[in-house]
């Protein structure tokens, strides 16, 4: 990626070319305004040492010498354009002229080295003469005094000045132009860029980006804002995605509330009514209103323990313990359950120590969800492993099961509230909050908690770090 240049340095170029291009504007309209007073000045100064202005009909009388002054002369031709009298220096060769040669001295081209002039005049006794002027370009140096110049003088000078002035006014102009559009490029399209970018957040459109060429420090604004944006619009999808899961909790909380406690209802009604009078039945009725009213109050701790963790301000005191006896332990607490139902219950657990921070109780509740959930949804002689892996930054309780599995559809949402592997949605299913539960409880710890069902089994890895920095660093690379 191309370096950006510090907004500094182009302003530094920028200014540079801005004073290089007025001082070289500046020199040409001086220069323009020398050439164009020396023009006027040769043209007022040349009308004075042309040839009709010197002849007279004897050539010893006509006045020379402001002509000689510039290394000048004046050629007395005859009828035949012959030369036949210099006055002054004569510095070329020829001693005569055709017509055609003579009118070549007047022709307007760069390689013309004389200022020349010719007039016709009789002598005195009326012969035709000519006097031809020659004055070399080189020698001619005009010097300006205006205190001491013509009034023509002063006016044609302070017309060129005018003209110069104008010149420079169009000239700044242009630079001034062209300086600005410079800069806008540079900066004042960005920053207007950015204006509008701004302006579309503050409008709650944060999928707007902004893309435009600028120097480094602009290009940091924006980097920056984009990254901002791009927060922003994460955090506007997932609040939109926050608000849809409340709202199809509450659909599942009220259905999975409704189902048992209609059934609570119809039993205690048939009850009051005395519509069952077999004892036995009574017995088993009143069994079947116990056993909905604890999955009802089961649903409404899970949903109470997932409100509490999903709350940012929800305290977890941590304590440094050790992690392999607290799978031990809670590997004998299951251990009867699992062989009551049929279960192969296996654990491989370090015997040496393994400790962690974590908090005990919150801990309990995430590896029993997960072992109470290869319970519910596998059948007899399902093969069921505990698993502790100790690492060096972080330590893993791993729950596999060879089940049934998880469906394809519920394998990306099996962490959402109320998923749950029976479609049908028995009432008998749990309440479908375990995992939810269980993943904030580990995201709370710092950790995490993913589902793996390569090689044909099902397997949830718990994840925790062992101090702050692994912490830091598994958080990122989950995410």
């Amino acid at each position: 990626m191309r370096r950006k240049s510090k907004l500094f340095g182009m302003l530094l170029r920028n200014y540079i070319f801005f004073s290089l291009t007025v001082g070289v504007s500046v020199l040409l309209l001086l220069l323009f305004f020398v050439e164009r007073t020396n023009e006027w000045l040769s043209a007022q100064e040349l009308s004075r040492l042309q040839a009709s202005e010197i002849i007279r009909p004897n050539t010893a009388d006509m006045p020379t010498e402001a002509i000689e002054s510039f290394q000048g002369w004046v050629e007395i031709l005859d009828e035949r354009l012959r030369v036949i009298e210099v006055k002054g220096s004569k510095l070329d060769k020829p001693t005569s002229y055709t017509e055609k040669e003579l009118n070549a001295l007047f022709y307007d081209v760069k390689e013309k080295l004389y200022y020349t002039s010719i007039a016709p005049f009789h002598t005195d006794d009326g012969q035709l003469q000519y006097a031809l002027i020659k004055l070399p370009k080189t020698n001619i140096k005009l010097e300006i005094a205006l205190d001491e110049g013509t009034a023509d003088n002063q006016k044609f000078f302070w017309k060129a000045l005018m003209e110069t002035g104008l010149l420079f006014i169009v000239l700044f102009g242009i630079n001034v132009y062209v300086y600005s559009r410079l800069t806008a490029v540079r900066i004042t399209n960005p920053l207007s860029a950015i204006a509008t970018g701004i302006r579309n957040v503050a409008g709650g459109r944060y999928y707007e980006r902004l893309h435009f060429e600028a120097n480094y420090e602009l290009a940091q604004i924006q980097e920056s804002f984009n990254a901002m944006a791009e927060k922003l619009d994460k955090a506007e999808a997932e609040k939109k995605l926050l608000e849809e899961s409340k709202q199809r909790m509450l659909v599942h909380i009220s259905h999975d509330l409704k189902t048992p406690i209609t059934t609570i209802q119809g039993y205690a009604k048939a009850l009051q009514l005395g519509m069952i009078e077999d004892e036995e039945k009574k017995q088993r009725t009143v069994k079947l209103i116990h056993d909905k009213t604890e999955l009802v109050t089961e649903l409404i701790d899970d949903v109470f323990e997932l409100s509490k963790l999903e709350s940012p301000d929800y305290p977890i005191v941590k304590e440094a313990c050790d992690l392999a006896e607290f799978v031990r332990e809670m590997a004998v607490d299951y251990y009867d359950l699992f062989e009551e139902k049929h279960f192969v219950f296996e654990c491989d657990i370090p015997s040496q120590e393994v400790f962690v921070p974590f908090n005990g109780k919150l801990m309990y509740r995430a590896v029993s969800n997960l072992l109470e959930n290869a319970l519910k949804y596998n059948p007899p002689g399902t093969n069921v492993q505990l698993t502790l892996v100790n690492r060096d930054t972080e330590v893993r309780i791993e729950v596999t099961d060879n089940g049934v599995g998880i469906p394809d559809h519920l394998r990306d949402r099996v962490f959402d509230a109320f998923s749950r592997g029976d479609v049908a949605r028995k009432s008998d299913g749990g309440t479908g909050l375990g995992l939810t539960i269980a993943r904030h409880i580990v995201e709370k710890h710092r950790g995490w908690l993913v589902l793996d069902t390569d090689g044909g089994t099902t397997r949830f890895e718990l994840t925790l770090p062992k101090n702050a920095v692994a912490a830091t660093k598994l958080a990122s690379a989950a995410n």
